[in-house]
């Protein structure tokens, strides 16, 4: 009894050549990791000078972001408070960040502090992180503000204080 092997001369849909994505498939989502690598590369986190601590670490600036593809950027105040893990954020690392960040245009201030709060976690990894994104009062004014803590991570009275901060 003999087995006949398939024809390997035909290209029927499973013996297609699965070695490179289909641009039409998976172009856009390749483009978007990408974008996504590319902030994140910036983000440089250095070891914990006092690792075992609970402390709160705060950053603040302005930045004008482009919330839509053809708008002009907007005035945005921030905050970025966290408390480190195994890892600090140095300043220049999240300046140089920050700077990649603001160069494209985004869909809303929610879309920007999801997008910090995404990439901080993953890079830098802390106990606790909030990213607070305020827009121009004059204009109408908004608010946003993202938390993100680990699950297992508590410190009740290190978050009281926070609140009043």
């Amino acid at each position: 009894m003999s087995i006949d092997a398939p024809d390997r001369t035909s290209r029927d849909r499973d013996s297609r050549d699965r070695s490179a994505p289909s641009t039409s498939r998976h172009g856009p989502l390749d483009r978007r990791w990408q974008a996504v690598e590319d902030r994140r590369e910036h983000l440089r986190p250095a070891p914990n000078p006092a690792f075992g601590h609970d402390y709160l670490v705060e950053h603040s600036g302005r930045s004008a972001i482009r919330l839509s593809e053809d708008g002009t950027p907007v005035e945005v105040i921030w905050r970025l408070r966290y408390v480190p893990d195994r890892h600090i954020l140095p300043r220049a690392a999240l300046d140089a960040y920050l700077a990649r960040l603001i160069a494209r245009p985004w869909s809303g201030p929610e879309e920007v502090a999801a997008a910090i709060v995404a990439d901080i976690g993953s890079e830098v990894m802390p106990r606790f992180q909030q990213v607070v994104l305020v827009l121009d009062a004059s204009a109408g004014g908004i608010r946003v503000t993202f938390e993100e803590k680990r699950p297992t991570w508590s410190n009740g009275a290190l978050m009281a204080r926070l609140a009043l901060l």
